[in-house]
């Protein structure tokens, strides 16, 4: 298996690793909430391409991105487009510009005030990092508030919720520093800035998402149809497909 670099969602940390089947050892999971905060956004994503570097200077590579982590991935495998890079990305949110997706979203409103008004948005996440600190359950109940498909079921694990909560925590409390900076960049991407990208991708997208719609994996891979493909996984959702995918991926020689 190549050597692989997994980007987690927001709101999320590399504890959302805890939800998924036994992980190759030559992984690299950095948590972006609280990993160099100092720095802008592309200065950040120019250092995780250059800690890639270092971990690995040659040989073929994956990146695995979920959800706002997708973006990431795509961000950093611009900086390595000399390297044989595969990209996997699971339940990815595409640039806002290639579609009308905002109204579709679970997070659309969170989206839009991160593009529209930086200040309340400040004050949304330090609201919300207060609630992640002192009533994670509640929390994570709204953000579930339209979960379908097979997330709707989770929602209702003990352990699902364990370590979901706590990775909103490190997201949304310890590290909203490095959450505003994720979303922040994210909202602001140009439609066609990963549009050149060179790498063979694979977007792995649940039907029944309701927090990325999956006509964002459809609008990623037309912009090169010869490399990229949509695998849709019938009846699954955000975090089911992230799961059902993995399953898949590290399970591969």
């Amino acid at each position: 298996m190549r050597p692989t670099a997994y980007f987690h969602g927001q709101p999320g940390a590399p504890l959302e690793l805890g939800l998924l089947p036994p992980l190759p050892a030559d992984l690299f999971a950095p948590d972006r909430n609280r990993d160099r905060s100092e720095l802008s956004a592309e200065r950040y994503y120019d250092h995780l391409a250059q800690e890639i570097r270092r971990r690995w200077p040659d040989g073929g590579l994956r990146l695995v991105g979920f959800s706002i982590g997708a973006f990431v991935a795509c961000e950093v495998a611009l900086r390595l487009s000399d390297r044989d890079l595969a990209l996997d990305l699971i339940s990815p949110a595409a640039p806002l510009g290639l579609g009308d997706f905002l109204p579709q979203m679970a997070g659309g409103p969170v989206f839009r005030l991160a593009r529209d008004n930086a200040m309340a948005f400040r004050v949304l996440t330090w609201a919300q990092g207060l609630v992640a600190r002192g009533a994670p359950d509640l929390l994570l109940d709204q953000l579930f508030a339209s979960a379908a498909g097979e997330d709707a079921g989770l929602a209702r694990s003990a352990e699902f919720r364990r370590i979901l909560t706590s990775a909103m925590n490190q997201s949304l409390g310890q590290g909203a520093v490095g959450y505003r900076r994720d979303l922040r960049a994210y909202v602001r991407t140009p439609p066609d800035r990963f549009a050149g990208l060179g790498a063979p991708m694979t977007l792995w997208h649940g039907s029944a998402d309701t927090w990325a719609p999956l006509g964002m994996s459809q609008a990623l891979a037309a912009q090169d149809p010869g490399r990229r493909q949509v695998r849709v996984l019938t009846g699954q959702s955000h975090y089911s497909t992230l799961i059902a995918a993995a399953g898949e991926l590290f399970a591969a020689p």
